[in-house]
C-alpha cells in the first residue's frame, strides 16, 4: 500500500490534519552517527528525542524548536550494565525495559519496584529515562527515584569531555548519556498523590517531587538510640529524625501554590509520604517487582528475551526508525507494516502517528482523546506493545509492525495464537458478548491494550489485567464488563490452543 502525500488534505504548514496537532510548528529531523554528533547538536539548541513524549508535548503545548536529534540509534544509550561498582542505565533506555531488564532486577530489584509505578503501559513501553532527566520538568518520576537512590548522572560535553553531577544538579543543554546507580541500597517510591507531590526515599535520602520548581533532596538523619516515644519513622539506619525533616524542609521554602494544591496542603502531604516511605523502606521492598502479588509486570515475557545482562537494546529498539530516510531531514519516507499488509507514505517530520493511520492510511477507528498520552483512545500495537499514537511522531514506527482496531478485520487465521490480529478479533467478540462497550470511542483503545496483555500474558489474574488497562478511560461501562471481557477473550484463546497444541521439536 502506497499513499503520496497529496492524498492528505493539509490544513497547517507542517501538513497535519487532525484537531489536535495543528498547532505543531514543523522542524528538522537529524540521526546522529556518534556521541560526538549528538552531543554537539544538543549544545547548539537541538531537542534530545529518546521515546519523544516529553517532546511531543513540549511542541503541543506551544514551544518550538529548529532541529530535534534522534538518540535512540546511538547503542551507547541504550545500553545497561555493570561499571566500576555501579548499575550503568542510558538514557536511551526505556521504562519498561528498567522494570524486566535482568541486571536490574539481579543487583537493584528496589528500582524494577520503583518503576513498575510509573506512568501507564503505553508511557512505560515509549518513556525513556533520559527523557525524563533531560526535560527538567519536577513532575517526572526519574527523578526522584535515582535521587534517592543517590544516583549520580553523566553528560557529555561537545569536546567529547564527560561530566558527572547529581540528579539536583542536572543541567541543560548537554547530552545525558546515562546515569550510574550504586549496587547496594534500596529506594521506596509513593508517587500515589501526584500531582499534589511525589517522594522517594533511599538509604540516606528523600527526594521531593512534582512540589518545587525542581526535585529537592534532603538527608536524612537516623538517630538509633532514640526514645520509642520520639518523634521519629523507623528506617534503615535506626529511628528517622521526622522534626529534622520538618526543619530540612523549612529551610527549602514554601512548596509551590497552584490550582493542584495550596502550599500548605503540599507541605503537609510531603510530610506523610516521607513517613510512609521510611517505614515502607525499614520494612524492604519486594524481591522483585509483583513477587508479593504473583503480579507479572507489562511486557516482561516479550521484553526478558531481549533484556540481556550484557546491556544490549532489544529488537524492538534497535527497529524503531530503520524505516524512514536518515540524516538531516525536513520530511520523511515512511515505510512500515500496517495491520499486515506493506505500507509508504511520505509526511512531515512533525506529524504524529495518529496523523498517519487516520488520514494517510484512512483508518479511523484511532481516535483522538486527550492529547497527552494517558486517556488511550489513540491506542495502537507497535510490535505488539501497546503505544500512544498521539505522542508518538510516525517515523518513530517506521520499520515496525502497527497493528490498529482494523486488524480484526484481516482474513481469516487457522491458528489464532500464532497471529495478533486473531487475538485482537478474538478480545472484539468477547467486548460484543459482554456489552464491555456503550459509546464505543474509547473500545478500540481498550480491545487492543487487552489484546497485548493476553499476547503476552495469556491467563492474567484481575490485578495483572487491571494493571494493563487502568489508564484506558472510559466514562461509559464502568469497567467491571471489560474485564470480564478480557478473561472470557482469554479463556477462549487458551481453549483453543488447547485444542491446536503446538507440534513437538
Amino acid at each position: 500500500m502506497t499513499v503520496e502525500p497529496e492524498a492528505a488534505q493539509d490544513s497547517s504548514s507542517s501538513g497535519l490534519i487532525s484537531r489536535s496537532h495543528l498547532g505543531i510548528e514543523p522542524f528538522t529531523l537529524f540521526r546522529p552517527e556518534s556521541l560526538a554528533d549528538a552531543a554537539a547538536s544538543v549544545a547548539n539548541g537541538a531537542w534530545a528525542h529518546a521515546g519523544g513524549i516529553d517532546v511531543a508535548q513540549r511542541l503541543r503545548h506551544g514551544e518550538s524548536t529548529e532541529s530535534v536529534v534522534r538518540l535512540g540509534g546511538l547503542e551507547a544509550l541504550t545500553e545497561i550494565s555493570l561499571h566500576d561498582g555501579a548499575l550503568f542505565i542510558g538514557a536511551a533506555v526505556s521504562h519498561a525495559r528498567i522494570e524486566s531488564d535482568a541486571l536490574v532486577l539481579a543487583h537493584r530489584p528496589d528500582l524494577a519496584a520503583a518503576w513498575r509505578t510509573i506512568g501507564n503501559v503505553r508511557i512505560r513501553t515509549a518513556g525513556t529515562v533520559g527523557g525524563n532527566l533531560m526535560s527538567l520538568d519536577t513532575g517526572y518520576d526519574a527523578a526522584p527515584i535515582l535521587a534517592a537512590a543517590g544516583a549520580e548522572l553523566i553528560f557529555l560535553d561537545p569536546g567529547g569531555t564527560e561530566q558527572r553531577c547529581s540528579v539536583a544538579d542536572r543541567a541543560a543543554g548537554r547530552l545525558l548519556v546515562g546515569c550510574e546507580v550504586p549496587l547496594e541500597g534500596r529506594v521506596v517510591y509513593d508517587r500515589s498523590l501526584k500531582p499534589v507531590a511525589s517522594v522517594a526515599v533511599g538509604d540516606r535520602y528523600a527526594a521531593i517531587g512534582c512540589a518545587y520548581r525542581n526535585v529537592e533532596i534532603i538527608e536524612l538523619e537516623f538517630d538509633a538510640n532514640s526514645a520509642e516515644g520520639a518523634d521519629g519513622a523507623h528506617g534503615a539506619g535506626g529511628r528517622v529524625d521526622l522534626d529534622a525533616v520538618r526543619a530540612a524542609l523549612d529551610s527549602l521554602g514554601e512548596p509551590l501554590d497552584d490550582a493542584n494544591a495550596s502550599s500548605g496542603y503540599r507541605r503537609r502531604v510531603i510530610e506523610v509520604l516521607i513517613e510512609r516511605c521510611v517505614q515502607a523502606h525499614a520494612a524492604g521492598a519486594p524481591a522483585s517487582p509483583g513477587d508479593d502479588a504473583g503480579q507479572l509486570s507489562p511486557g516482561d515475557d516479550a521484553r526478558r528475551e531481549s533484556a540481556a545482562p550484557t546491556g544490549q537494546p532489544g529488537q524492538a529498539t534497535t527497529r524503531r526508525g530503520d524505516g524512514h530516510t536518515a540524516g538531516n531531514a525536513g520530511s520523511v519516507d515512511l515505510q512500515m507494516h500496517l495491520n499486515g499488509s506493506p505500507f509508504e507514505a511520505a509526511a512531515p517530520v512533525s506529524e504524529m502517528l495518529v496523523d498517519t493511520i487516520r488520514s494517510r492510511a484512512g483508518l479511523g477507528g484511532t481516535r483522538v482523546g486527550c492529547d497527552q498520552a494517558v486517556c488511550g483512545a489513540c491506542t495502537v500495537l507497535v510490535d505488539g506493545l501497546p503505544t500512544a499514537s498521539c505522542s508518538t511522531f510516525a517515523w518513530q514506527a517506521a520499520g515496525c509492525e502497527v497493528h490498529t482496531i482494523e486488524a480484526a478485520n484481516e482474513g481469516a487465521v487457522v491458528k489464532p495464537t500464532e497471529s495478533l490480529p486473531a487475538v485482537v478479533r478474538e478480545v472484539q467478540q468477547a467486548f460484543a458478548e459482554t456489552s464491555a462497550f456503550q459509546c464505543g470511542y474509547c473500545t478500540p483503545g481498550l480491545i487492543l491494550t487487552a489484546s497485548s496483555l493476553l499476547a503476552h500474558h495469556p491467563d492474567p489474574d484481575r490485578s495483572t489485567m487491571v494493571d494493563w488497562l487502568d489508564s484506558n478511560v472510559c466514562r461509559c461501562t464502568g469497567y467491571l464488563m471489560v474485564i470480564e471481557a478480557v478473561e472470557a477473550a482469554g479463556a477462549a484463546l487458551r481453549d483453543r490452543t488447547d485444542a491446536h497444541p503446538e507440534p513437538a521439536t
